[in-house]
């Protein structure tokens, strides 16, 4: 080749030689002002990046009845999201204009649909903004999107960088009312929940931590399983800058779906006992009270403790709390403005008088003290009370009834007044704190330690808890007065002008401090020490007695079972859902056994056998059952005191057991104002012992 034809590829080759030169000399000049010119400050740009650890949610663990069957669950659900992590390093268009295009896109599929596109967009960045927290992790702004949204979404995905719609775990219940307040719901944690969460003595031997923005159960099992529900979150590593903007972000490990939770209760027999409460308030409402709306039923197995079936009502749909809730769920559920609260499960957290089912207890603490016998009998007439004080102190029998001579059996079987009034008054008399130690022992007035959250104690009074609970009241009272008297009459008596005014000033102070003394005697004698009236009220299960529906079915339990108060429990198991190994399981646990007799038991249950037998106030009950055999006791509590309104109103409470040899089940039921529990709560036992043993009525039923 001669240097003609040499001469176009020499120039060319100096050419690119220049350009490549030239672009080692960008590249070394800038490396020269990123590592020494510059240096120092990307050194410290770099120090200030850091690795933010962030949680993944994970699906939450079913819960099932004792034989399986899907009571709650998580099922997908699409919701509309914005990764604020990826919007920022978008680089084609700034964030703001795409949360403006965003808001307009989704304004005819927005909840509130008179909200300008300008109001739907400082929505969003609000929600932006009160999740600043877990800026690293996808906020959601709407649930349940359409399918219509769902398709514009895709198609101007490029127009929304950050922007997807997710299919993420949402909570169901598949079978709506059923069990709804044993179950619970689930919502985000509140940050004055937190402390608490992280007290679980699971979550605390686990090692984990709750945070601001999980989701959590707010009731039921829900809540008191949480941590074996919620499963294992994932964990993801986000690189933020110095100035907490996200530049990275990278799964180390993925989240492990919660576990399954078996309850101990029958699902069909649950149903059982919810349509049957149903039926029978809806029937009082009718009837009797159009305020009948509330009542409580709890079935429980008497050898383990296990709760078979507990209703309460009004009606619990936890799918109604899912997500942002209207005010009328909120006012329906937690305020009782309209109705009663529906959130509140009466069968654990209501606090009834046990009215007459509580005459057992009184009739076990008369036996064991041998202030009578089973045989003795008493006069069914005032005069039995003793002189005319003790009379005036004293209640007439329910319904203006004459029952002649009655004994145990009979004042079980007919529920005498009269009679648990004198052998009442003979426990206080001779141990003011007996038959308060004695329901303490059956589980009345304290905490049964049922594995559900927002249980009540209840109250056994006595001559002891009567003066600690009102005499510091009136002490106060006492103190005050004396106080403004001497600070009235110091002043007086200081600007008096001669002895003979102030001895006269004096002598008024002292008589007013003597008449706050008669007073604050009288007080302490009605109010703080124990009366016969006391004596006679508390015995018949009025008075200061306040029980929840299981603490009367524990008792009726350990009545029947030999004296053995078992602790009651909802939960049997805790399963892996992948391998089905059981990881948790709960077993029956004595809490104590009881001080009485077994043949003072005994006398006991042949008396609440005599009830739904013959003359017995539970007779027609289940006459018409030819298989039924077992015990029960009716109660009439009424609500308020004496001479009041609500004097006149009563609740119907009913408690039971079956069959009478080996028993198997237990029952407490309430329907407030129900009037008689044999009428009321006592169609409920009916109903739950006709589904639990199979048995058929000869009327056809």
């Amino acid at each position: 080749m001669d240097d003609k034809e040499r001469k176009p590829y020499t120039h060319r080759f100096w050419g690119l030689s220049t350009v490549v030169l030239l672009v080692f000399l960008i590249l070394g000049f800038n490396l020269w002002r990123l590592q020494i010119a510059e240096g120092s400050y990307y050194s410290e740009m770099a120090k200030g990046n850091v690795m933010q650890v962030v949680k993944i949610p994970t699906t939450r663990g079913d819960i099932v009845d004792k034989n399986n069957k899907l009571l709650a669950t998580s099922v997908p659900e699409f919701v509309l999201t914005l990764d604020w992590l990826d919007l920022q390093q978008s680089k084609t268009t700034n964030w703001k204009d795409v949360v403006k295009r965003l808001a307009g896109f989704i304004k005819p599929y927005w909840p509130n649909p008179n909200e300008s596109v300008d109001n739907i967009d400082v929505d969003i960045l609000v929600n932006v903004q009160n999740h600043q927290w877990e800026r690293y992790r996808p906020v959601t702004i709407m649930q349940n999107v359409p399918q219509e949204l769902q398709a514009i979404v895709a198609e101007h995905q490029d127009e929304l960088p950050g922007v997807s719609v997710d299919a993420i775990p949402i909570r169901s219940y598949p079978q709506h009312t059923l069990a709804g307040q044993i179950l619970g719901y689930v919502r985000e944690i509140g940050p004055n929940e937190i402390d608490q969460f992280n007290q679980n003595p699971d979550a605390k031997k686990a090692g984990f931590t709750y945070s601001q923005g999980d989701l959590v159960g707010k009731d039921g099992v829900e809540k008191s399983y949480d941590f074996w529900l919620r499963g294992k979150e994932g964990v993801q590593q986000v690189e933020v800058d110095n100035n907490a903007r996200p530049l990275s972000k990278k799964v180390v490990q993925p989240p492990e779906p919660g576990k399954t939770v078996q309850l101990t209760i029958d699902a069909d027999l649950q149903k059982t006992v919810e349509d049957s409460l149903d039926q029978v308030i809806a029937n009082v409402q009718k009837t009797t009270n159009p305020n009948a709306k509330s009542g409580a039923a709890v079935v429980i197995d008497v050898n383990t403790g296990k709760i078979l079936a507990m209703a309460s009502r009004p009606s619990m749909d936890p799918n109604d709390l899912i997500g942002n809730i209207s005010q009328a769920v909120s006012d329906k559920y937690f305020t009782n403005k309209d109705a009663p609260a529906a959130s509140l499960d009466r069968a654990i957290a209501g606090l009834y008088p046990p009215g007459s089912t509580f005459k057992m207890i009184t009739a076990m603490a008369a036996l064991q003290l041998k202030v009578t016998n089973p045989q003795e009998q008493i006069s069914d007439v005032l005069s039995s009370l003793g002189n005319i004080v003790a009379q005036r102190q004293g209640f007439v029998e329910w319904g203006g009834n004459n029952f002649g001579l009655v004994n145990l059996y009979r004042a079980i079987a007919l529920s005498s007044d009269i009679y648990f009034e004198v052998i009442g008054r003979r426990v206080f008399d001779a141990n003011p704190e007996f038959i308060g130690q004695i329901a303490h022992e059956f589980g009345l007035g304290t905490y049964s330690g049922v594995d559900l959250p927002g249980e009540a104690k209840g109250l056994v009074p006595s001559a002891a808890w009567k003066k600690a609970n009102n005499q510091p009241k009136y002490d106060k009272e006492r103190d005050q007065k004396l106080a403004d008297i001497s600070s009235k009459y110091d002043a007086k008596i200081a600007q008096a002008k001669d002895t003979q005014t102030k001895q006269k000033l004096q002598a008024q102070e002292d008589q007013e401090k003597k008449q706050v003394q008669v007073w604050y005697q009288q007080m302490i004698s009605q109010n703080v020490n124990w009366q016969a009236y006391d004596s006679y009220n508390n015995a018949i299960g009025q008075g200061y007695n306040d029980y929840t529906p299981l603490q009367l079915a524990d008792y009726v339990a350990t009545i029947v079972n030999g004296g053995k108060h078992y602790q009651p429990y909802i939960v049997n198991k805790i399963t892996d859902p992948i391998t089905g190994k059981v990881v948790k399981q709960n077993e029956p646990k004595v809490i104590n056994t009881v001080s009485i007799s077994p043949s003072v038991l005994n006398t006991v249950k042949q008396a609440m056998q005599a009830t739904t037998r013959g003359e017995g106030t539970a007779s027609f009950l289940f006459s018409d059952l030819p298989e039924f055999s077992g015990g029960a006791k009716t109660g009439t509590a009424q609500i308020g005191s004496k001479d009041t309104i609500s004097g006149e109103l009563y609740n119907g409470e009913f408690v039971a057991f079956a069959p009478y040899d080996h028993p198997q089940i237990a029952f407490a039921g309430v329907v407030e104002y129900g009037s008689h529990g044999g009428d009321t709560a006592g169609y409920v036992a009916r109903a739950a012992f006709m589904k639990y043993f199979g048995w058929k009525s000869t009327n056809g039923g």
